[in-house]
């Protein structure tokens, strides 16, 4: 009796702490993504409890079955039982071999959840759309003792494109399979249906091939220059296998790419005979431009590209292989004698504004075609530089300069997949003001410029969009060391390329695509996957200077998310003050402000010393009117490390260009100072910039950045007298995570201060 008591009363304390979830301002209404193409809502709702089972028409969809019943069981407490029959209270997966293949209907009343769809496929969608019918927290990976509701709700869906992709680079930065397969996850969510894998480029040959070993034993590891290596990484055949069986149960399927002709400095490692110069190279983790390409010229090269192909077409099973073919520097070319040789074989000239070596680029593009669509069996796609000097007719196109280039080749009955850099598909883009956000690819791509992307060009005919497929998001992985900034970068700009890629045009709502957003965000942070929130911008420097009796700050954000902040230096958490439009400050502080999600998650924090200044005086007797430079050799990462400089060149020079970025090899790291005299033509608070690690005015260090600064000039204030001000700038001459500092500008800039009204 004791033991059934004991048991009794845990049932009903278990019981008794089951909470409701819907008066979570994220779970309120309909919240999924991407926006279903048909939808009534209804009255009332669908609970599941202890009662709940499942019923399935078929043993085709057992894996659908198993994977509700896990997530049901999982996120309920429930030990939600399979039925052989329909019932009362119960889900029921339905076979109609009417709808399309990713097509599908859930069908919600009080008493039963029916799931239509024609194949696995379609299903597995109906189970994604149930899935986010429910509250937030059925994505918790324990009994959360949560009632789960379902609304009561009719839904026909289907995709407007059949391909719906995201590209990940491993080459830069690598990720592992557990990496990949954490996208996979969200991927399938969002019922994306293809993962393209950027396996090969110069940077690094991250794919094992059994016939030419030397491909990763060269090339898994690179060269910084930063006193260490990066690598070895590669994936192994049972890495591949690994990743596709589990993306093939989301039922996404996994596109390689191996970069030809441009872009192979990685197998030219391996084989450099197979270059226009015979190298010798080696495997570099530098980024940016590189004019050692596979000699077109050489028929090795195709007999090792031909080798390649047939042991990753076996790995893959996917129906696309992507070739790349883009960003191809053709200067090799022009000067190789095979290369020409070739080119007068084929009797090429300039003709329709394609140079010679355009269409050499071409020959060998449509050479691989044939080997690709003939002994492989498989479709061609590569990126839109392909079109040079004309396409096979089989090939696909994937467009990422903008959308020109795809609706050219739409209208000449090529299949197009749309991955526009120029409408912010390309996720290595910041999604902020450069000041604030972590150093990324040039230029910003906002969430909403995401979400307004259209793939089918205005100008392309009607009876051509068929040949849009669909779109893709790409992230170039230079900026992203790690999963965590990948995922940073990705979502919730996924999301977006999601809604556009499934949803028709008239259906989308950006006003309801943020309140679901608010619903996905909270099951990422279920799942611990991470993600962007806008960082807290207006004021982008990193103090704020007043010399009168008060400072007026005023702060943004690009979803106009709530921000809180504090004085005191402490970190702000979703409990701290909300900030006002105007912040008026009466005293020096450390301000810490972050925006807020309807979450309670907090962005970035961003820190703004507010500094009551005195303004610094003008010297009075300048000592020169040239600029001392002082050079050392070595590496130097950091302010300890300057301070350890042993010089060997201290010289005068009239000006800083004097000595800039062009006398400077990354390969050669050093140290240089500069140090002189600027003037300030009125007394004022200035705002300086500068992509130099260092930048002191008089005492006063105003620029640091030990970490990669391309396209973040950090910006400090500083109250400056008119007239002569000495300045000292440091500048380290070495790698910061694969681009080189002397790349850039030498030099500082700086600008008056407008003071808020």
């Amino acid at each position: 009796m004791m033991i059934r008591y004991l048991i009794a009363l845990i049932l009903c304390t278990l019981l008794s702490c089951r909470v409701p979830v819907d008066d979570k301002i994220y779970n309120s209404g309909i919240h999924v993504i991407p926006e279903p193409n048909e939808m009534a809502i209804g009255q009332g709702v669908f609970t599941i409890d202890g009662s709940t089972t499942i019923y399935t028409e078929t043993d085709e969809w057992n894996s659908e079955t198993e994977l509700l019943k896990g997530r049901l069981t999982n996120a309920s407490g429930y030990d939600i039982k399979l039925s052989d029959k329909a019932s009362g209270n119960s889900i029921l997966l339905k076979k109609d071999k009417s709808l399309g293949r990713e097509e599908y209907k859930v069908n919600v009343c009080e008493d039963s959840i029916e799931l239509i769809a024609s194949n696995g496929q379609g299903m597995f969608y109906a189970v994604q759309t149930l899935l986010q019918l429910l509250p937030a927290e059925v994505e918790i990976g324990h009994p959360s003792r949560f009632i789960l509701s379902v609304p009561c709700v009719n839904i026909s869906d289907s995709p407007r494109f059949r391909y719906r992709g995201l590209m990940i680079d491993p080459c830069r930065h690598f990720f592992s399979v557990d990496d990949l397969k954490r996208q996979l996850d969200v991927m399938a969510m969002l019922k994306m249906n293809r993962l393209h894998l950027h396996l090969t480029d110069n940077q690094g040959w991250r794919i094992a091939i059994d016939k030419y070993p030397q491909l990763v034993e060269c090339s898994a590891v690179q060269e910084t220059y930063n006193g260490k290596k990066y690598g070895p990484y590669y994936y192994t055949k049972e890495d591949i296998k690994d990743l596709v069986d589990y993306a093939d149960r989301l039922h996404i399927d996994v596109i390689p790419e191996i970069e030809f002709p441009g872009h192979s400095l990685s197998a030219l490692v391996a084989f450099p005979e197979l270059s226009c110069t015979g190298g010798p190279f080696e495997s570099e983790q530098v980024f940016g431009y590189e004019e050692n390409v596979f000699c077109i010229g050489n028929d090795s090269v195709f007999t090792l590209m031909e080798d390649i192909l047939r042991e990753v077409a076996a790995m893959f099973p996917s129906k696309y292989l992507h070739i790349g073919g883009d960003e191809c520097v053709k200067n090799r070319w022009r000067e190789c004698q095979r290369c020409q040789a070739l080119a007068k074989r084929l009797n090429l000239k300039p003709k329709d504004g394609h140079s010679v070596e355009e269409q050499l680029q071409s020959y060998g593009i449509k050479r691989m075609e044939r080997f690709i669509s003939g002994e492989l069996g498989k479709r061609m796609i590569g990126w839109e530089e392909i079109l040079e000097g004309g396409l096979p007719d089989e090939a696909t196109v994937m467009s990422w300069k903008g959308t020109e280039c795809g609706a050219k080749a739409a209208s000449t009955g090529h299949d197009v997949v749309m991955a526009s850099m120029a409408d912010g598909l390309y996720l290595c883009s910041a999604q902020g003001a450069d000041e604030v956000e972590p150093a990324a690819m040039g230029g910003q791509s906002y969430l909403k410029d995401v979400y307004a992307f259209e793939p089918v060009p205005a100008e392309l005919a009607p009876d051509m969009h068929k040949h849009v497929i669909g779109t893709q998001a790409c992230l170039w992985s230079e900026w992203t060391p790690d999963v965590d900034m990948l995922e940073f970068l990705l979502y919730p700009r996924l999301m977006a390329i999601a809604e556009v890629a499934w949803t028709l045009p008239e259906k989308k709502d950006w006003a309801d695509f943020l309140r679901r957003l608010d619903n996905m965000q909270v099951r990422l942070d279920e799942k611990g996957i991470g993600y962007h929130i806008p960082i807290p911008e207006g004021e982008l420097t990193t103090n704020k200077v007043f010399t009168e009796d008060s400072v007026v700050l005023a702060f943004t954000n690009s979803r106009s998310l709530p921000m809180v902040y504090t004085t005191d230096g402490s970190e702000p958490d979703a409990k701290s003050s909300i900030l006002p439009s105007l912040l008026v400050l009466h005293e020096p502080c450390t301000l810490k402000v972050a925006s807020l999600t309807a979450g309670g998650r907090l962005s970035n924090v961003r820190t703004l010393a507010v500094e009551k200044q005195k303004f610094l005086p003008a010297v009075k007797n300048k000592i020169t009117d040239k600029v001392h430079l002082k050079l050392a050799d070595g590496l130097f990462f950091n302010e300890n490390d300057y301070e350890k400089a042993k010089f060997h060149t201290d010289t005068m020079i009239t000006a800083i260009a004097d000595y800039g970025k062009d006398k400077f090899d990354f390969k050669k790291p050093g140290l240089a100072v500069y140090t002189g005299y600027f003037e300030v033509p009125e007394s004022g608070i200035y705002t300086f910039k500068s992509l130099a690690d260092e930048l002191w005015v008089g005492d006063k260090r105003v620029i640091y950045n030990p970490t990669s600064s391309r396209f973040y000039e950090k910006k400090t204030q500083i109250a400056l007298e008119k007239g002569m001000h000495p300045f000292r700038l440091v500048f380290s001459n070495r790698l910061k995570e694969g681009f080189a500092t002397c790349w850039y500008e030498i030099d500082f800039q700086y600008e008056p201060t407008t003071e808020p009204s």
